[in-house]
């Protein structure tokens, strides 16, 4: 991460999307322990170890902050609602991914496509990015439906070996696409 550089605050039209620091860890702690919100993730509530590990890692190689890259966490009238990302892709800097994980409380009221909205302007906004990735689990219905409705196309579909698999696994995990071009041609 770029010496001194921080995150821009973003905004949509009700959600204010503020950069991920120390002190939101309660806030995604608490978000990770319910296992709704977890199940195309981990199956399971995830432990708080877990979470910090997790953002460990998302706030280290996946955060360029010198490009406008990385995590920000969503308030509503200052009600936490989510996260939403539009990460740094290491091995290709020309990839940045957009994801987003929504307390159940704000799931259905159309906040994922909002921030993920934000995001991908927020990725495009450095000229560098061609393409925008995002995953979830083939099953995962809702999200697929948040992708598709922002103009990402199901572009690849894989299989992997669960170490202890979750519902849904053998159908696989999908990958959405949206480029540089095809998001200008969005009106």
């Amino acid at each position: 991460m770029g010496a001194g550089l921080t995150l821009p605050t973003l905004h949509g039209d009700r959600l204010r999307l503020e950069p991920v620091a120390d002190e939101h860890l309660d806030l995604l702690v608490e978000l990770n322990a319910d296992p709704e919100v977890m199940t195309y993730v981990l199956g399971r509530a995830a432990t708080p170890e877990e979470t910090h590990e997790e953002w460990a890692e998302r706030r280290g190689p996946r955060t360029d902050t010198a490009r406008g890259l990385g995590y920000w966490l969503g308030f509503v009238d200052g009600w936490f609602v989510g996260w939403w990302s539009a990460s740094s892709f290491a091995p290709d800097p020309a990839v940045s991914g957009v994801g987003y994980r929504l307390r159940r409380s704000a799931w259905g009221l159309g906040y994922a496509t909002e921030g993920a909205r934000v995001m991908i302007r927020q990725a495009f906004a450095d000229p560098g990015i061609d393409r925008v990735l995002a995953s979830t689990m083939a099953v995962n219905a809702g999200s697929r439906a948040v992708l598709a409705k922002l103009g990402l196309r199901h572009t690849d579909t894989w299989v992997r070996e669960w170490e202890q698999p979750i519902p849904g696994w053998e159908q696989g995990e999908v990958l959405y696409e949206l480029t540089r071009t095809e998001h200008a041609a969005r009106p």
